[in-house]
């Protein structure tokens, strides 16, 4: 049976992520009266923390940085404070390399010092980034970029493993100007990446609130944001277990989301909104878009977004002899001879990650170049992490560190890939959108960066192109 909300709201949302939920609270801190439609059963998306015997795990997102501004402003909206918790001091990132853990420079002083993450041929012609002559090119991929700023050996044991950890993608097909917009612009208008970052800073105004440095958190995980964001909407207005089928127009200019409970199909309902903000990943938002001709190059645009499968592994022991890995964690170049893409030492930067006495550590597989690691069973998974780890830093090997929790956890659509033109194709997918649906936005990480930072930003830009400061509407209350 068929349910009507009887009250039109001014914005309905589709997708109670991070982006969902922080534009929900921009639209309702303007006043406006907001419905959030989720198809899972709680809040968050890919942010979810979940303690599980002693130890605290991240299912997706592991911290946010000093400079996360739109995450701060929620922080501090919503009087969180006092639930942030700082990392350790930064401490050691490691590269893998012919079959050891390499330890990267921490700062300039360290860059000659430290030989074994580089050769010196590879340093020296790093070195000579400011001297290359520019040609950035729109159709660059990000290891072309790499190669020719910073040379063969950065782009394979640098850049490469960088782009395995933020997008878990390849380096070869990712756009240096879709990825890395910022490097790219820098080598683009001053014809170095170096000298466009000195002038960049240049240009900025001195901040007026001191800096935030480091990585933060919260006491019980990330999963503590959307959760307080959820709980200071107004009551009824996120609506979890529903699936939004298709959003459809009205001759009043307002817009109807027919819906159904994603536990039971046949119980359907519709949500009526004078707005529509579709925060889910890209192609379930292309799925609720009439079938109007015009829509066609918006759907395309959005199915065609690549979205890589990704497996973490979390595991953790007893450390008796405190041999554990210390630091950040460490990346693992294409072409070492393992499947692991990285491994996260949580218990090493955040409190309370593990019992006292004990290690929590993340190791990724997956991703654009070995999707099919993702689905191989637990065993095997965990089984592949441990030889990593085991092989990165013998001192760990056999039963130098206990092990009586893992749990491993896959996300099909992790990571959305930011392909050589991805920017120029979302943009003209959210203008084509705006022309055939009027008061219909899209918001999402698939948009204008991958981050939980600018997850949130996108949700709160959305509202911002719907609600103008200059044009705001005045909520229609119902008596």
């Amino acid at each position: 049976m068929t349910v009507s909300v009887a009250e039109t709201v001014d914005v309905a949302i589709v997708g109670g992520g991070i982006t969902g939920l922080a534009a929900a609270w921009a639209a309702h801190k303007r006043g406006l009266r907001v419905q959030v439609l989720e198809a899972r059963g709680t809040v968050g998306g890919k942010i979810r923390s979940e303690h599980k015997d002693g130890y605290l795990i991240e299912w997706g997102p592991n911290s946010f940085l000093g400079s996360a501004t739109a995450i701060w402003q929620l922080v501090e909206e919503l009087n969180l404070q006092g639930e942030v918790i700082t990392g350790a001091p930064p401490g050691d990132r490691f590269i893998f390399r012919n079959r050891l853990a390499r330890r990267l420079p921490s700062g300039p002083g360290d860059f000659f010092k430290n030989n074994d993450f580089m050769t010196l041929s590879g340093k020296l012609r790093m070195m000579c980034e400011p001297f290359v002559f520019g040609d950035a090119r729109e159709t660059d991929s990000l290891l072309d970029f790499a190669r020719r700023r910073l040379g063969p050996e950065a782009a394979q044991y640098l850049v490469a493993p960088f782009v395995s950890g933020i997008y878990a993608g390849d380096a070869e097909q990712l756009g240096a100007r879709d990825a890395f917009p910022q490097l790219w612009q820098w080598e683009h208008e001053s014809g170095s990446v170096v000298m466009g970052a000195l002038l960049s800073s240049g240009k900025k105004a001195k901040p007026q609130t001191p800096k935030r440095r480091g990585m933060f958190n919260f006491k019980n995980g990330l999963g503590t944001l959307p959760f307080a964001i959820a709980a200071a909407l107004p009551a009824g207005s996120v609506r979890t277990a529903t699936a939004v089928d298709e959003v459809t127009g009205n001759a009043d200019r307002t817009w109807t989301l027919r819906c159904h409970a994603t536990k039971d199909e046949a119980a359907t309902s519709e949500v009526r909104a004078r707005h529509v903000i579709l925060a889910a990943p890209p192609q379930i938002s292309a799925r609720t878009l009439p079938q109007d001709p015009a829509l066609t190059p918006v759907r395309e645009a959005l199915d065609g977004v690549q979205l890589c499968r990704v497996a973490v592994v979390h595991f953790g022991g007893a450390d008796k002899t405190q041999v554990a890995p210390k630091g950040f964690g460490m990346l693992i170049p294409p072409g070492e001879g393992l499947r692991t893409l990285g491994i996260l030492f949580p218990s090493s930067v955040f409190a309370g990650r593990a019992p006292a006495g004990h290690y929590l550590h993340s190791g990724f597989l997956g991703g654009a170049r070995d999707p099919d690691a993702a689905e191989l069973p637990d065993d095997t998974l965990l089984s592949l992490v441990q030889r990593a780890q085991e092989q990165a830093f013998p001192q760990t090997a056999g039963d130098a560190l206990g092990l009586d929790f893992s749990q491993v956890i896959r996300w099909r659509d992790a990571i959305p890939q930011y392909r050589v033109g991805h920017r120029e194709r979302m943009t003209l997918a959210r203008e084509t959108l705006h022309r055939a649906m009027p008061g219909v936005t899209l918001a999402g990480n698939y948009l204008d960066g991958i981050s939980i930072n600018d997850s949130a930003a996108s949700g709160i830009a959305a509202v911002e192109r719907l609600f103008p400061e200059n044009n705001l509407v005045t909520t229609r209350r119902s008596a």
